[in-house]
């Protein structure tokens, strides 16, 4: 539902209403994202497309024709290279101047030599595994031993009584005495 406002009430910038006569009327209708004007664009590029495209075009030169045109040149236009790729005194292996038997023989042979080859290496490889577990064990042996066992002076007191010494019988008569089992 419309209001309705006096004239007279609103502002005078919105009751002016400019003139668009001096300006082209294609410029004012245009807008880039309607679908007169996306329709034009693609009319002129067919039109550009189909006079540079033309069949003379295709005849004579297929990779500019479809290149304008914007596709993949087809594969029975596309040429394939007349240069031999390999050098003409290339090696031959001497495999393929064997005969199929010969050739199993000497496959047979080479996986032979390649088992007892990954063997051998397997071996040297457990070889190396056991000394290296052969030292860490001796590694901390020792270390446990150098826990336990020290050097020391046989004419020093260490950390014990000689049981022969008075203090030991007084301290193990105190023992026996506050303890009786029987």
């Amino acid at each position: 539902m419309k209001k309705n406002i006096d004239p007279h009430k609103v502002s005078n910038f919105k009751n002016h209403q400019p003139s668009y006569h001096q300006h082209s009327s294609f410029c004012m209708k245009t807008k880039p994202n309607n679908r007169y004007f996306n329709g034009e664009v693609k009319r002129l590029n067919q039109q550009r497309i189909d006079n540079f495209c033309t069949e003379e075009l295709k005849q004579k030169d297929p990779a500019l024709y479809y290149c304008r045109l914007g596709r993949k040149l087809p594969k029975k236009y596309q040429e394939k290279p007349k240069v031999q790729i390999s050098p003409v005194n290339a090696f031959v292996p001497p495999q393929s101047k064997l005969s199929k038997e010969e050739l199993n023989i000497q496959l047979e042979k080479e996986a032979e030599e390649r088992k007892v080859k990954k063997e051998k290496a397997f071996k040297e490889q457990q070889e190396k595994i056991k000394k290296q577990q052969r030292l860490e064990y001796n590694r901390r042996t020792a270390q446990k031993q150098h826990r336990l066992v020290h050097w020391c002076n046989a004419y020093d007191q260490g950390n014990y009584l000689n049981i022969h010494s008075e203090e030991y019988k007084r301290k193990t008569n105190k023992i026996n005495k506050t303890r009786s089992y029987y």
